[in-house]
């Protein structure tokens, strides 16, 4: 991801087709003066950071599964964290590709300044995994509180 980024950002064509399709500035003029060019790619590393830290805690959470430990708090701490980041990642794209598109085009003549809102399918599939891993933290710490209970009684 972070590779990704730094070579996007470092390619000029590769930059425009990003401008053109995931940002949504397809008609625009786009030559971004060095303060918008700067301030959207710190806004980037927004949702990447949401992505790299949800990867992170998604590798911990399978190395315990890996180990045997199943039914533990931390796994079901883990499916939330990974949820919510997952969940972040999908809210912050969009604003963060609506911000780049008026930071890439801030510095454009007078009627060239651009504001567009995009909507990717990828984002709804990361809320939609982000609302499972989310519910299934919650399911699998009632499974742990059930678990636990079934133990004291034995």
């Amino acid at each position: 991801m972070v590779f990704g980024l730094i070579w996007l950002w470092t390619d000029a064509e590769a930059l425009a087709n990003y401008a053109r399709g995931a940002v949504g500035l397809r008609d625009a003029v786009l030559a971004p003066s060095p303060r918008g060019y700067w301030t959207a790619f710190a806004l980037a590393w927004v949702p990447a950071g949401f992505f790299v830290l949800a990867m992170l805690r998604l590798g911990r959470l399978v190395r315990g599964f890996g180990n045997g430990q199943v039914l533990v708090e931390e796994n079901a701490a883990g499916l939330l964290s990974v949820g919510w980041l997952l969940a972040g990642f999908g809210v912050a794209t969009p604003i963060v590709h609506a911000l780049q598109s008026v930071a890439l085009t801030i510095d454009n003549p007078q009627g060239q300044k651009h504001l567009a809102i995009t909507l990717d399918p990828g984002i709804f599939a990361a809320l939609a995994a982000a609302a499972a891993l989310i519910a299934f933290g919650y399911v699998l710490r009632e499974a742990i509180r059930l678990s636990d209970e079934n133990q004291s009684f034995v």
